[in-house]
């Protein structure tokens, strides 16, 4: 495509969901038209987990800044560029950029992890915090890509962004080939992560235990670390479950894509706190059949129930335990839910997709165009809840 526009995409850190967009952005604009601004480096407890730092520097990647010097540098790129997309970054960043008026979408998950009520207005703080926010957001070049199905309702409950409110969220690496059918046995169950209250991995493990006990040749793999682990490795074990529930050690990123297209199913339990889960991308694309909690940020987004994947009530014990028992029953449901997944991350959800689209609005909107519209993934409107 020919695109004639500089563009600057900022987050905090690098990360396996963030470079897919980032590398298709690059090819498609040229390493001098395109800029990947970072201003943290990879946490220690993210390079725990198995993350990897990204080692080869393209001449497109800045940062994160090592003095005020490279930040001043950082800061006159985003603030130059034709267009930005600002995710994590500092409020201030966002304040200067938003000041040149030119084009520039906001990208965030959803801000009330914790339900929101007015009465926290009541608070100078926070009140200010909210006012600092709007008075970046009202501003009719700005935009909101909201990363998530919760996201849109949480910044218009703020009377934030009026109508330029769109879809996104994070994009993985796609498998260009569809998964193959699943003939191994025994039937795998997957879930791989940080293993923290809000991932909800409690309620995987009782609806595991629902399940005929007599039945061995169904298992549950859960691959990660975190302070839940111990309580979790407890409940696993009052339940009876040794050799059928088995934990294993955090491994990188393309080693849970492997255990991925090795797994049948893969559950997504988290609640309302999982702004979006990209686990939710790498499982649909790798061909694990996604049942997923319809809190969790990306759940509503990617998944058509019954379709692409499957969605139960969060905490509902006995309701996930009824959709394992009815998937573990049937295999041609499963094998036509896996490839419809696939289906929908290559055609919707690929990266190449989301950057395509990113570019075709820009420049729409720089050129005082009709702006294209979309019926479902990234820009369309279906993040209405």
């Amino acid at each position: 495509m020919s695109v004639n526009l500089s563009l600057a995409y900022c987050t905090n850190i690098w990360t396996h969901h963030q470079a897919p967009i980032a590398y298709e952005l690059a090819r498609m604009l040229g390493n001098e038209r395109f800029k990947m601004c970072l201003f943290e480096p990879v946490h220690q407890e993210r390079l725990n987990m198995g993350w990897v730092e990204q080692t080869e520097r393209h001449s497109w990647l800045m940062g994160p800044p090592q003095s005020a010097a490279q930040r001043n540098e950082l800061e006159r790129v985003v603030c130059e560029a034709d267009v930005a997309v600002l995710g994590d970054v500092p409020i201030d960043l966002r304040e200067k950029r938003a000041a040149t008026g030119r084009l520039t979408f906001i990208m965030s998950e959803r801000m009330w992890r914790v339900p929101y009520h007015p009465i926290r207005m009541l608070n100078p703080r926070f009140a200010r915090g909210i006012r600092r926010y709007k008075a970046v957001a009202n501003r009719d070049h700005v935009y909101h890509l909201s990363m998530g199905a919760y996201a849109a309702g949480d910044v218009r409950r703020i009377n934030a962004y009026a109508e330029r409110i769109r879809c996104w969220g994070y994009f993985a690496e796609m498998s260009d080939n569809a998964p193959a059918v699943r003939m191994a046995k025994p039937l795998r169950l997957l879930w791989a992560g940080r293993l923290l209250s809000l991932k909800r991995v409690d309620v995987l493990i009782k609806a595991f235990a629902l399940l005929d006990s007599a039945e061995d040749e169904i298992v549950l793999d859960i691959i990660g670390s975190g302070p839940e682990k111990k309580k979790l490795e407890r409940l696993a074990q009052s339940f009876n479950l040794a050799g059928r529930c088995v934990f294993h050690d955090p491994v990188n990123a393309q080693e849970v894509r492997a255990r991925m297209q090795g797994a049948d199913i893969y559950v997504f339990p988290s609640n309302r706190h999982e702004g979006w889960g990209v686990v939710a991308n790498e499982a649909m694309i790798e061909g694990a059949v996604l049942v997923a909690n319809e809190q969790a940020g990306a759940s509503r987004v990617l998944i058509d129930d019954n379709k692409t994947g499957f969605l139960f009530k969060d905490g509902d014990v006995n309701g996930l335990a009824a959709l394992l028992r009815r998937l573990i029953a049937s295999p041609q449901l499963c094998e036509e839910v896996r490839q419809n997944a696939w289906q929908k991350m290559h055609s919707l959800w690929h990266p190449r997709v989301g950057a395509e689209r990113l570019l075709h609005v820009s420049q729409a909107l720089l050129a005082g165009q009709a702006v294209p519209v979309y019926e479902d993934g990234p820009f369309s409107l279906r993040c209405t809840l």
